[in-house]
């Protein structure tokens, strides 16, 4: 699996990257949406999951998640923030994201987290 972890705070980008990281799986990790973008945009090889922060600085995980579905992003997306609103849980069904999960997590909720989405067809795929 080829994952993109977008996390603002280094220490938990670092830290999600370790727990979702293995012999089978490519992880990159960006500090903001807009690094994210130019990763995307650069890469290759399409990544197969996003895991992204909801609050970050410039650009929200919300933002991300729409200029992605607008580009056709192929991807499953999982969503993790220690708050979301109604309004913002909302906005990320209709955006089809695949998975949201609160802060603070425990390695192992993550790591059963990307078995099921290893497993799950792509939203986009399967529409």
């Amino acid at each position: 699996m080829h994952i993109l972890v977008v996390e603002d705070e280094k220490a938990v980008g670092h830290m999600i990257a370790l727990v979702v990281g293995g012999p089978t799986s490519k992880v990159v990790r960006a500090g903001s949406g807009w690094e994210a973008l130019i990763k995307i945009g650069a890469t290759l090889k399409p990544f197969d999951v996003l895991i992204t922060d909801h609050r970050m600085p410039g650009m929200t995980g919300l933002e991300l998640v729409r200029r992605l579905r607008a580009k056709n992003f192929l991807g499953k997306i999982l969503v993790l923030s220690a708050y979301l609103s109604d309004e913002d849980i909302c906005a990320y069904a209709a955006l089809n994201v695949d998975m949201m999960m609160s802060k603070p997590f425990d390695f192992d909720e993550l790591q059963q987290a990307m078995a099921v989405l290893d497993k799950k067809p792509s939203v986009l795929a399967t529409a």
